[in-house]
């Protein structure tokens, strides 16, 4: 073992946290229990995280809303229902009230989004058979789309007019 690989006798300064923290930050928005996590996981439990997130925090460089925001707005144009994107939030460490209010300022039409979803993956004909419907309604569901709102997608494709011969 080379003296490279060997952990530090003493935590790290603050500074070099900080200097982490702005690298990871500088290539994409954080939660703050997400980073927390991560600095703690490189650095160990015996770092000063706290002060630095705090830091963070005050100079707006970490800021849980913003970043509960582009979630939201990320994974509505990635074709995601409304339950697989609270989901996320919660994994990731957003308060459920925050995640709520994230998902209301994005006034997204759940039932509009599901049927797009839908047409992008199978295209715009009706599914050929129960078979084909059942794979269409399980990726909704895989999707993250309630049940009313994927029956709704499915039911949407069979009452669109048809082009006529």
């Amino acid at each position: 073992m080379t003296s490279k690989d060997a952990t530090p006798a003493e935590p790290p300064t603050e500074a070099a946290l900080r200097n982490t923290a702005l690298n990871m930050l500088a290539r994409r928005e954080f939660a703050r229990a997400e980073l927390a996590r991560r600095l703690s996981r490189k650095y160990g439990d015996e770092a000063p995280v706290e002060p630095v997130l705090a830091w963070l925090e005050e100079m707006n460089f970490l800021n849980d809303t913003r970043y509960a925001g582009m979630l939201v707005r990320s994974h509505i144009e990635r074709g995601h229902g409304l339950l697989r994107i609270r989901q996320t939030l919660q994994q990731n460490g957003i308060a459920p009230a925050l995640a709520e209010q994230a998902l209301a300022e994005a006034d997204c039409d759940w039932f509009a989004l599901a049927a797009e979803t839908r047409q992008r993956r199978f295209g715009s004909g009706a599914p050929a058979d129960l078979k084909d419907k059942a794979r269409q309604l399980r990726f909704l569901q895989y999707r993250g789309f309630t049940g009313e709102q994927c029956f709704a997608a499915l039911d949407s494709v069979r009452d669109s007019p048809h082009d006529a011969d």
